[in-house]
């Protein structure tokens, strides 16, 4: 089979999005792009991309044909005004760290959420809250992708350098739940937490929606020093989507401020970092 094409958007703010194409060998049919047609038993899926003039380098992007892979990238500011697209890249104003008090959450810090679908369910309206309590907020998120692919890629590795979060949350391994060997998960899991380095991290797993093989079981043993929040638990009976897999609105609002008051409660005022977290129970 011959490469497909995985379409990387980058938006940085106050100018239009930049799409680079890169190849890639595999696919999945869990994504949030419509599913167009079922033919010959193949499922095919598809995404329109539309893309403005860009100002990049001097030269306008070309409208991008059909994908199903793209690496969407929003900054808290766009979240804020409920763009759903691409990416952004802007330096947050040095700011004091505040949040002492238990509860309060510390302004002027970063919060770089990464993943697969689940992590755009998640981090979109979790992005909008943090931007209203002064936290800036980066999404980075790829329809599908996989936990090996953040752990061997080098875009983990450019996003850290480029934002320096001050926390870092995971949603990944939904399109992981009915692998049949989850223990090969181990190595991708270990490395993908030690990319973060001493960086306070959570891993928040995506809602079931299917039998898991033992993919969450792997993820709760290996994610640590990242803390494990397990999101069935926190947030039981999650509304779903037409889709049956992907929270509704209403449901990414709820799982939203379920993790926000997580947060709240969760990290240490105390800590040597703005935002240490408490240890596990």
């Amino acid at each position: 089979m011959g490469p497909r094409h995985a379409t990387w958007q980058i938006r940085i703010l106050g100018a239009k999005p930049v799409r680079l194409r890169t190849a890639f060998f595999h696919s999945h049919p869990l994504a949030t792009d419509r599913q167009t047609a079922a033919s010959g038993g193949r499922v095919v899926w598809y995404r329109l991309l539309i893309v403005g003039t860009a100002l990049a380098c001097g030269s306008a992007a070309r409208a991008a044909a059909p994908d199903a892979d793209m690496l969407r990238v929003s900054t808290s500011a766009e979240l804020q005004r409920g763009d759903s697209g691409s990416a952004g890249f802007q330096e947050a104003d040095p700011t004091s760290h505040d949040g002492a008090v238990a509860g309060e959450l510390p302004k002027g810090t970063t919060v770089l959420q990464i993943g697969d679908s689940f992590a755009e369910s998640l981090g979109a309206p979790l992005g909008r809250h943090l931007k209203r309590l002064g936290i800036r907020s980066v999404l980075a998120s790829k329809t599908p992708s996989y936990i090996p692919t953040w752990a061997s890629s080098s875009e983990l590795t450019q996003l850290l350098a480029k934002h320096r979060p001050d926390l870092v949350l995971v949603t990944l391994g939904g399109n992981e739940f009915d692998i049949p060997e989850p223990n090969d998960r181990v190595q991708a899991v270990e490395r993908l937490v030690a990319q973060l380095g001493s960086r306070p991290c959570v891993w928040i797993t995506p809602p079931r929606w299917k039998k898991d093989t033992g993919v969450l079981a792997v993820i709760r043993a290996h994610a640590s020093p990242c803390r494990y929040l397990d999101t069935d638990e926190l947030v039981p009976n999650l509304p779903r989507g037409r889709d049956k897999i992907h929270p509704s609105e209403p449901g990414r609002e709820s799982w939203a401020q379920a993790v926000l008051g997580w947060l709240k409660r969760e990290r240490d005022p105390l800590g040597a970092l703005p935002w240490a977290l408490k240890p596990a129970k």
